[in-house]
């Protein structure tokens, strides 16, 4: 009888002492939760319109004001749409119609597209294309949140970059990211950098088509595969959205006057494609669209831009770059006089991009 008063005591212990773990941990994740979202809210109010600024954000609404090809009573929310919708940040502000490929301004979009990444071809094109997929900004954007995890590295990295900062604007941006990372601004230790690079990819596809570059079908295929990559990463719009804007601030590295114009515009435009009458408030995020097959990929192959990922990189690699470089490895199998040698991609574009 005392034995088993016993054993019940212990598992009564137990029980009480598992209780009491859990409730610290789950009193912790609550407290980060809410702590998440006072600092998103914080961040938000720093963004917004400051007293004496409602006429440039109303001059920032309507030139972001959707516009749609389709008449309202006409338009329906099918995969075409679901792929452009991923388009939209761009379209917005080219004052393009979102839910079509095409592109009103040509010679702009020719002149973007040389200036701004160096594309002046159907080669150079998908060359940029599959950077964006395979690595774009988010490769080199991660390898610092990795590196400046170590306070003592990072500060011995800001020693250095102070030093060159005043003649190197590279160095100077460095720095400001490293800041940024160091003191965790906007949650940016656990930003999702993927939409930056997908979202501009997707862009880059709209053009390419709207120049001739790209055939209709090589166009929406690759949408496609943009989209894969966009629902593995992210479970709404709003999700995705919030990823982008600070992506893009990050990226953008500056402070100052700059900072907060570009803030105000990122989060007008924003708030306008997620509203009732945006691109993102009108498309569901669960429209199926179809299994992509990858049609630009030969070319790619035939160039010596696509290669397979080394054991190092597809170990880092997400779920959905592991699905691209399998396609390249199948490819390649049935391609075998196509093998090349990478071609060098150049990773610095210029900050309209």
């Amino acid at each position: 009888m005392s034995s088993t008063i016993l054993v019940m005591s212990v598992q009564t212990l137990l029980l009480s002492a598992a209780l009491a773990v859990f409730g610290v941990i789950a009193t912790i994740e609550i407290s980060k939760t809410i702590h998440q979202k006072m600092r998103l809210r914080r961040d938000k109010a720093a963004s917004a319109p400051h007293r004496g600024e409602e006429s440039t954000w109303n001059e920032l609404t309507e030139h972001h004001r959707p516009i749609r090809d389709s008449e309202p009573d006409e338009f329906t929310a099918g995969p075409h749409e679901r792929l452009l919708a991923i388009c939209a940040p761009y379209s917005l502000c080219r004052r393009d119609p979102w839910d079509r490929l095409a592109c009103s301004d040509l010679d702009g979009t020719r002149t973007m597209l040389s200036l701004d990444w160096g594309v002046r071809s159907r080669t150079d094109l998908l060359s940029r294309i599959y950077w964006l997929i395979t690595s774009g900004h988010r490769s080199g954007f991660n390898a610092e949140r990795a590196r400046w995890v170590d306070t003592s590295l990072a500060e011995a990295e800001r020693h250095e970059l102070r030093e060159s900062s005043d003649s190197s604007s590279d160095a100077s941006e460095t720095l400001w990211r490293l800041g940024r990372m160091l003191n965790n601004d906007r949650d940016i230790r656990n930003v999702d950098f993927s939409a930056w690079d997908l979202v501009r990819a997707a862009m880059l596809t709209r053009c390419g088509f709207a120049l001739g570059w790209l055939t209709e079908d090589e166009t929406w295929d690759t949408l496609t595969i943009l989209d894969r990559g966009l629902r593995e990463r992210y479970r709404s719009w709003t999700q995705m959205s919030e990823s982008f804007r600070l992506a893009h601030w990050y990226w953008n590295s500056k402070s100052g006057k700059d900072e907060h114009f570009n803030d105000l515009h990122d989060l007008n435009r924003s708030l306008v494609l997620l509203s009732t009458d945006g691109p993102w408030g009108i498309i569901d995020w669960g429209i199926d669209t179809p299994e992509p097959s990858f049609l630009i990929l030969d070319d790619l192959l035939d160039t010596g831009v696509a290669m397979p990922l080394g054991a190092g990189e597809r170990k880092r690699a997400t779920q959905w770059e592991r699905w691209v470089d399998d396609q390249v490895i199948l490819r390649r199998q049935h391609r075998p006089q196509h093998f090349g040698t990478r071609v060098e991609q150049h990773h610095r574009f210029t900050k309209r991009a």
